[in-house]
């Protein structure tokens, strides 16, 4: 009997194309409708984008490290006596909250007195920050000013003790009994360093007998301040003592950058359909990215938060990228061939307020090359700005930029090094008055450069940015400029 014969393969034609795997398919999908989404919600996305930067000019928006955020606002309210866990009685009148720069102090802080003040409306914060005064008696009248802004009183005498009683009666006569006043002392350990740390012992004295409730947070990132302070304090006056910390696992950094990242319901010029979907576009997008190998590094090595958040600035282009990581993983936060290149990454990745520091820096650099510029000379210069271009209509130009938000906006160009302080000059000077240096001023002259008229449409390789602002600002940006 013979064996069955062997059926005949079905030999494919030589010009049958091998079909893509799926995957494939299925990533060339996702990337047409993402494409497709941002094309169709272009207008929107540009609105969402200014209404997060908006928002991260007020920390006091987010609840970043809920478990922190929770733990700072039940020892407040134990110290100052309110709800039910409080204790008007309590031995410790102050807080003292350490934590690496970028941890989240200050946020949960300003978070906390924002839940305080929508509780009760006769909570009251006075803040003080170590690196703006030389002496004791500096930081008293800063502090007695926001007590009572409109008051024209001055301390009688150059005397610390005498100034103190002027400052308790102040308060006194300011707060009812049920007030309820935080001080809030930031870079507690720049306080440590005034003689005899007279101004430390006198106010956490106030804090122990004074008839009103008063609470004293300090704020640190050095965890040996206690060590600092003297023993009269130290042995005297107990401080609670909280610690803050990078995130040290992706889900802790993924709750951090949604919080960012995310719009509240009831945006203000948006549906709340396009805000739920962005949101969950946004949170997709930062799962799929944060479970790569090179962020899961950086968490490992800690990075501050805010170096993340801007790898993903600015949105649209976060999202689109954020497509193509399952199937492939680009090279988009490794190292670089050069500076330009990531310079270019970086500017990429700017919003309008960062463009207005840059442009003000510029601006400054442009017209005296050798003169120092500083935080307050480019505030002054936006200032300008207003007053100057009123015929304009640029009123509105910086109604949603203030000084707070722009010295934010500082802050994050010196974390991503396209600002820096001028090396060689004293750390002790006030961070609003020493000399910097933009990394950038010639690429914005470049740019400056082409934005008249005469500067036909930008070419995809080279854009420029500055065309995208307002109208008043590339007006005033071409008539203070040589360029």
């Amino acid at each position: 009997m013979e064996p069955p014969a062997t059926p005949p393969q079905k030999r494919k034609p030589e010009n049958e194309a091998s079909s893509p795997p799926k995957d494939v398919d299925d990533a060339a999908r996702s990337e047409q409708l993402m494409n497709a989404w941002l094309l169709r919600h272009q207008s929107e996305i540009q609105k969402a984008e200014r209404l997060l930067s908006a928002r991260w000019s007020n920390p006091a928006l987010f609840k970043e490290r809920p478990e922190l955020c929770d733990e700072v606002l039940q020892v407040m309210k134990r110290v100052l006596g309110l709800g039910p866990a409080g204790s008007a009685s309590s031995e410790s009148k102050s807080l003292l909250l350490l934590g690496e720069s970028g941890s989240g102090k200050t946020q949960a802080v300003e978070w906390c007195l924002q839940r305080l003040k929508e509780e009760r409306s006769n909570v009251v914060a006075l803040r003080a920050f170590g690196g703006a005064y030389d002496s004791n008696m500096e930081c008293l009248k800063h502090l007695a000013t926001q007590v009572a802004a409109h008051c024209l009183s001055t301390p009688p005498t150059s005397c610390l003790e005498g100034s103190m009683e002027w400052f308790r009666g102040l308060l006194q006569v300011s707060f009812n009994h049920d007030s309820a006043v935080v001080i809030v002392l930031d870079q507690f350990e720049k306080f440590c360093r005034f003689t005899r740390q007279t101004l430390l012992y006198n106010l956490f004295n106030l804090a122990q007998e004074m008839s009103i409730r008063l609470c004293i947070v300090g704020i640190s990132s050095q965890f040996d301040v206690l060590s600092k302070l003297e023993k009269r304090i130290y042995s005297r006056f107990q401080m609670h003592s909280i610690y803050a910390t990078l995130p040290r696992s992706a889900a802790e950094l993924l709750q951090i950058l949604e919080c960012r990242l995310h719009l509240p319901q009831g945006s203000k010029g948006l549906q709340d359909a396009f805000v739920s979907e962005f949101n969950s576009k946004v949170s997709t997008a930062l799962k799929a990215r944060v479970r790569l190998n090179d962020w899961t590094t950086k968490i490992d090595s800690g990075f501050k938060p805010s170096w993340f958040l801007w790898r993903c600035l600015p949105v649209a282009s976060f999202l689109r990228g954020s497509v193509a990581v399952a199937a492939k993983r680009p090279r988009v936060c490794g190292q670089f061939d050069s500076d330009e290149q990531r310079q270019e990454l970086l500017l990429s990745g700017l919003v309008e307020c960062e463009h207005l520091i840059l442009l003000a820096l510029f601006r400054q650099w442009d017209h005296s090359p050798k003169t120092a510029r500083s935080l307050s000379t480019t505030l002054y210069q936006l200032k300008k700005l207003v007053e100057t271009e009123k015929g304009h209509d640029l009123g509105g130009v910086l109604a949603d930029h203030t000084d707070v938000s722009l010295t934010a906006a500082f802050t994050r160009l010196l974390e991503i090094k396209l600002v820096r302080f001028c090396p060689g000059l004293s750390e002790d000077l006030p961070k609003m008055y020493r000399p910097c240096e933009s990394m950038v001023d010639e690429v914005y002259k470049k740019w400056v450069a082409d934005l008249p008229e005469k500067a036909r449409k930008e070419t995809p390789n080279s854009p420029n940015p500055l065309r995208l602002l307002p109208e008043g600002v590339r007006i005033w940006t071409l008539r203070g400029c040589r360029t």
